[in-house]
C-alpha cells in the first residue's frame, strides 16, 4: 500500500505543477527573425509564448492577448500548434484532476476482488497523462527551432522545465501504480495458495 501512496503524492504534485506550468505564460522566447548569418538568432524577454497567451512585446496591443480567443489582434501571431497544445494542456490537466478523485476514492473503496482491474486503470490512465503533458512540450519546444533546425536553451522559459518535472512526475507515478498492482497480484495469488 505504501506504493500506492508515494504514487498518489507524486499524483498530486504532479498534478499541480502542470496546472501551475500552463497558467505560467513564459514557456518559449522566440527567435527574432529572419536568422542569417549577419542576423543570429536571439531571443529577446519581451517577446514570449506561453500555452494561453502571447506576447510579441510590440508597442501596439498587436499580438499580445489570449491564444484560445479568436481576436483579430492574435490572429497574425497564433499558430496552429499553439492552440492544439492548448486543448490538448485543457485535456491533460483535466484528466489529471480525474486521476486524483478515482485514486483517492479507491483509498476509501477497496474491494480485494476488483483493487487489481482499478489500479489496472489508474496506470493506463496515467499513462495517457504522462503521454500527453509529455507532447504538449515536445511539440512547444521543437516547434521554435530557428533556420539551422537548433533548439537554443536560452530560448526554453522556466514554464516549459515546470511541465517536463510534471511529465517526470507522471512517470514515476504510473511506474509505482504498476509495482503496486504486481504487488496486489502476487498477493491474490499467494493468498489465493493458502486458503486452500
Amino acid at each position: 500500500m505504501a506504493l500506492f501512496f508515494v504514487g498518489y503524492l507524486l499524483a498530486v504534485t504532479s498534478t499541480i505543477a502542470f496546472i501551475v506550468a500552463i497558467l505560467t505564460p513564459k514557456w518559449i522566447y522566440p527567435n527574432n527573425l529572419p536568422v542569417d548569418a549577419t542576423n543570429p538568432a536571439s531571443p529577446s524577454e519581451l517577446n514570449y509564448r506561453g500555452i494561453f497567451y502571447v506576447d510579441q512585446g510590440f508597442a501596439n496591443s498587436t499580438c499580445r492577448d489570449w491564444i484560445l480567443t479568436p481576436k483579430d489582434s492574435v490572429e497574425s501571431c497564433r499558430p496552429t500548434y499553439a492552440v492544439a497544445c492548448a486543448s490538448l494542456a485543457i485535456v491533460a490537466s483535466s484528466l489529471s484532476i480525474i486521476l486524483l478523485w478515482l485514486a483517492g476514492a479507491y483509498l476509501y473503496i477497496r474491494r480485494r476482488r476488483l483493487a487489481p482491474h482499478f489500479v489496472t486503470f489508474l496506470a493506463a490512465l496515467t499513462l495517457l497523462i504522462f503521454f500527453i503533458s509529455a507532447i504538449v512540450w515536445v511539440v512547444m519546444i521543437t516547434m521554435n527551432r530557428d533556420a539551422n533546425l537548433r533548439i537554443l536553451r536560452q530560448s526554453i522559459g522556466f514554464s516549459t522545465w515546470i511541465a517536463v518535472g510534471a511529465s517526470g512526475g507522471y512517470l514515476l507515478t504510473f511506474i509505482l501504480f504498476v509495482l503496486y498492482r504486481f504487488d496486489l497480484g502476487h498477493r491474490s495469488s499467494s493468498h489465493d495458495l493458502y486458503s486452500a
